[in-house]
């Protein structure tokens, strides 16, 4: 049986940055801005104001892919304990 502390970082990881990039994903189609002073949801959805639309964009891109390589190392872990 595969020890906990083997797939549960993984996962807790995984499902961080999902949750994360799904929220800037979810802003960035509303179109919000987030920024010091906002309520903490709109700090989470919105953009930073002082980066430009590609930089935040590439930061979503990179909070998602995240997001995917560590489902792959979580079932590359299950595989490897058969």
């Amino acid at each position: 049986m595969i020890a906990i502390s083997e797939w549960l970082p993984s996962l807790a990881a995984s499902l961080t940055f999902l949750a994360l990039g799904l929220c800037k994903v979810y802003g960035w189609r509303k179109g919000g801005v987030g920024g010091g002073g906002k309520p903490a949801v709109c700090r989470l959805q919105g953009r930073c104001p002082g980066w430009s639309k590609e930089f935040s964009f590439g930061f979503m891109i990179f909070l998602l892919c995240i997001e995917l390589l560590n489902p792959g190392l979580f079932f590359f872990v299950l595989s490897k304990h058969g």
